[in-house]
Formats: structure tokens, C-alpha cells, sequence
């Protein structure tokens, strides 16, 4: 069955993906002309796009190694991952034009932080998106899980881990499950024996526990209510939780 171990091996090699890059986004950024803002947000919108079509594939590359060594691994057979697409080039360069307003700001490297949280995101968001395009591809019809990788996430994060290996589909799942946040540790992780789908560190019945509680409390079938009353009841077990 898929470990823990398998979990962070992924995390690792999105995470590499994600290191190389920030690092050639930070190098070009010491080049830019920032006396001239509106030529820096220029640079910015040919460099970062460029940035994550290279480690973007990258990442989905790695993804899609794993699918298969995994698939061998638990039932065998021959299957062939695909890579999924990487962001959306003109999303992409809408974040930069968000983000790059701090170039006309007295802290400049503030758009360095906020693109390299942005960079993070679509890059290992190739990776994630490989994983689950593979699984609903898949003849052997594996289930999938957005599975956090350490000890505790945000309460965005643990209502969305707590359906379990729920899905078949990105088309399934939908919604708000479909979204992560700048910097997210998730990982989309699939298994195909369900009687055997325990992961070291994620208890999805725990989790959709407290957000049920969170939910009936708060009165509201809202997501953010439900989110603000989480982290209110439970702030030990999320990273943004409320005192």
C-alpha cells in the first residue's frame, strides 16, 4: 500500500522542482532594472511564465515516474503516465501583474517573496494535477486522497483532506478540493486496495469529525464560516488556529 514514505518522496521531488526555480527567479530578479518598474514588471511577466512551463514539467515528469513505480508496485501490469499541463500561461501573467505592484513600492523585494509563494504553487500543482490525472485515467480505477504532509495544516487544507480517498476524478472531486494555496504541502495520493489505504500521520475520519463539529456550531453551510469556526474550536490541530 502507499507509506508515508512514498508520500514524501513525492513531496521531495516537487519540492527540488520548486528550490531550482525560486532560485532562477531569484537570480534574474537581481538583474532587473528596478529603477524602472514598469520595465521590472515587464521582465517579470516573460521570466516567471518561462519559470514554470520549465519546472512545471519538471514536476509533472517526476509525478508521473512515481504513478507508475507505484502502480507497478501494488498491482503490476503496464501503464503509461501522462503528463498534465502546467498553468495557464495568461493566469500566470495576471499574478505577476498582481504582484508585481510592490515594484512601485518602497520595499521592492516584496514582489520577489510574493511570486516565489506563487511559483511554489503552480509548479507543484503540475505535480498534483499528474497524479490525479493519471488515476482517473487508469483502467485499474484507483481512489485518491489530498493527503497533508506534516503533522499539521491549515483548516482550508484539513476540511479538504477530510473526505479520504474519496475520488476517481479531478471532475469528481470539484469545487473548493481543487484549490491550493501559496506554499500548501499537499499531495494528491492514490491507492487501489481500499481496505488498505492507511497513510502514517492522516486520519481523514479525525479530521471530518472536527469539521462536522465545526459546521453544526457554527450554523452555516458557508465554507469560510465553517473555516473560521474550525480554527476557533480547534486550534491546536491547525497551523492557523485561533486563541
Amino acid at each position: 500500500m502507499t507509506t508515508r514514505d512514498d508520500v514524501d518522496r513525492l513531496s521531495r521531488a516537487l519540492r527540488r522542482a520548486v528550490e531550482l526555480a525560486r532560485r532562477d527567479l531569484e537570480t534574474a530578479f537581481t538583474s532587473l532594472p528596478l529603477s524602472n518598474p514598469e520595465a521590472a514588471r515587464d521582465a517579470l511577466l516573460e521570466i516567471v511564465p518561462a519559470l514554470t512551463r520549465k519546472y512545471g514539467d519538471i514536476a509533472a515528469t517526476a509525478a508521473a515516474e512515481w504513478y507508475e513505480e507505484m502502480r507497478a508496485r501494488e498491482i503490476g501490469g503496464r501503464f503509461t503516465a501522462t503528463l498534465a499541463d502546467n498553468a495557464d500561461e495568461a493566469l500566470v501573467q495576471s499574478t505577476v501583474r498582481r504582484q508585481a505592484g510592490h515594484l512601485w513600492k518602497p520595499d521592492q523585494s516584496k514582489t520577489l517573496e510574493v511570486l516565489a509563494g506563487s511559483l511554489q504553487r503552480y509548479i507543484t500543482n503540475s505535480g498534483r494535477a499528474t497524479v490525479a490525472r493519471n488515476a482517473g485515467q487508469d483502467p485499474a480505477r484507483p481512489r485518491y486522497a489530498r493527503v497533508p504532509r506534516g503533522a499539521k495544516t491549515c483548516a482550508f487544507c484539513m476540511a479538504m483532506a477530510s473526505r479520504g480517498f474519496f475520488y476517481h476524478s479531478q471532475e469528481a472531486a470539484g469545487g473548493h478540493w481543487n484549490h491550493f494555496h501559496d506554499d500548501c504541502d499537499c499531495q494528491i495520493v492514490m491507492v487501489w486496495d481500499k481496505d488498505a489505504h492507511h497513510i502514517a500521520g492522516y486520519n481523514p475520519d479525525a479530521m471530518y469529525d472536527k469539521y462536522l463539529q465545526a459546521r453544526e456550531s457554527s450554523g452555516s453551510g458557508d465554507l469560510r464560516v465553517i473555516l473560521a469556526e474550525l480554527r476557533r474550536m480547534f486550534p491546536d490541530a491547525v497551523t492557523d488556529g485561533v486563541i
